[in-house]
């Protein structure tokens, strides 16, 4: 069995440059909702010494000393441009996985008499899409699903692959891995790669040559399942049908600071809408709602210029019956609101997460409570119905002002030339 992963290079630049060729070569950033922090670079960027996620204004003269291109984000773009891409991906193979926005695992076997080889497979996909949709993709391939992606590393990372690199033999892995940084492994978080190096442990060969007692004690099961699919053993299936979200959440910034509750009222119920339609979309019932409050730990007092004193607080209200009803989940968000709030402190954010998700079938009566009011349940299911068919929030809670302050920040967003028709480009 192999696997490939295909991943496409500084995947929200290239959206960018695929529209806009003038970019090819130059220096470009990709920001966060609200232009707060830089999300995506291009490899001028990063040459330039420019960070992931740090903030905009700590980079203003290296920018505007060196003209680099900066933009909002666009996620209508980037949505439409990844939804190409996969599907893109599946003219070439069957089996299919969307991984992220910009990341897919396929599954390479059964195809030889099509191609020349794997890396002819690899190439095949490479020149597609770079003509279709002008997006750099690198493609990795491995027996396993973490092999492959020490191969699609690899891909980027070593010029003379020109894109592909394929670990289909026991000498091809061991070379790889003998100079794989650990911390570069697939799952290995910044936790995991101090334990290991205080253990002496470098590269990912090393970590597969550890015996399994060792593993399972310090790093778990899931340790264990990472190396043993390091010896070239598949613990990972390739999961074909997207699983449904264990948590869902939102954040958004307000691009501007709020002092008072009732714009954090208004906020959380647009929040908590947008998290109810995803809940819905994919069927579940919520069972806890936390809410929580962020100030900027970047602002100074204005007039002495001293670190402003920071505010963060959460609250987990934890619901009597799972639900998905907004007015229901909204009375239980506001109340850990009330509870969270402190006068006195200008916010940044507030954000609001779903868990403890349940399948929408698991609806119980309990002894003391209770059920989900059912005909609030099929209410908001033809709320989020005429949403679709009239336009977003067509349909919304009183108490969702829209407020003009506060809703993302969009500076220098590019237009969106594949999903509005005022933004198509133009031949002439």
């Amino acid at each position: 069995m192999l696997y490939g992963l295909v991943d496409a290079n500084a995947f929200y630049v290239s959206c960018e440059r695929s529209f806009q060729p003038r970019l090819e070569d130059k220096p470009v950033i990709v920001l966060s909702n609200h232009d707060g922090c830089i999300v995506a670079r291009s490899d001028e960027a990063k040459a330039l010494g420019i960070k992931m996620s740090k903030p905009l204004f700590e980079y203003k003269e290296l920018i505007e000393a060196n003209n680099v291109q900066v933009f909002s984000s666009n996620y209508a773009l980037y949505a439409d441009m990844s939804r190409r891409l996969m599907s893109t991906l599946t003219h070439f193979v069957d089996d299919v996985e969307v991984y992220s926005v910009d990341e897919a695992f396929i599954l390479a076997d059964g195809y030889e008499g099509i191609y020349p080889s794997v890396r002819g497979l690899g190439e095949s996909i490479r020149q597609t899409v770079a003509q279709w949709l002008r997006i750099p993709v690198s493609v990795g391939f491995g027996p396993t699903k973490t092999l492959a992606k020490v191969a699609n590393k690899l891909a980027k990372k070593q010029l003379e692959l020109t894109g592909v690199c394929v670990l289909d033999t026991q000498e091809a892995i061991d070379q790889a891995l003998d100079q794989f940084p650990v911390g570069d492994l697939w799952g290995i978080g910044g936790r995991y790669t101090g334990m290991l190096k205080g253990n002496g442990v470098e590269t990912a060969a090393q970590l597969r040559d550890l015996p399994d007692d060792w593993i399972r004690q310090f790093m778990t099961v899931n340790g264990l399942r990472l190396v043993h699919e390091l010896r070239g053993t598949p613990c990972k299936m390739l999961e074909l049908s997207q699983p449904a979200k264990k948590s869902i959440c939102a954040e958004p910034g307000f691009g501007t600071l709020v002092p008072d509750l009732e714009t954090l009222t208004d906020a959380l119920t647009s929040h908590l809408s947008r998290c109810c339609e995803k809940l819905r979309k994919q069927d579940s019932l919520c069972g806890a709602v936390t809410v929580y409050l962020k100030t900027n730990k970047f602002r100074k007092t204005p007039g002495n210029g001293l670190p402003a004193k920071p505010y963060y607080k959460s609250i987990t209200v934890e619901l009597p019956h799972p639900t998905n009803s907004t007015p229901d989940l909204l009375k239980y968000a506001i109340s850990g609101l009330k509870a969270i709030f402190a006068f006195g402190y200008n916010y940044q954010k507030i954000g609001v997460m779903l868990t403890d998700l349940v399948p929408f079938d698991y609806r119980q009566k309990g002894v003391f409570v209770e059920g989900p009011n059912e005909k609030m349940l099929q209410l908001f299911t033809v709320v989020d119905r005429l949403n679709r068919r009239y336009g977003q929030d067509k349909l919304r809670l009183a108490s969702q002002q829209y407020n003009p302050d506060w809703p993302m920040k969009q500076k220098y967003l590019s237009p969106r030339y594949t999903t509005r028709w005022e933004d198509i480009l133009e031949a002439k």
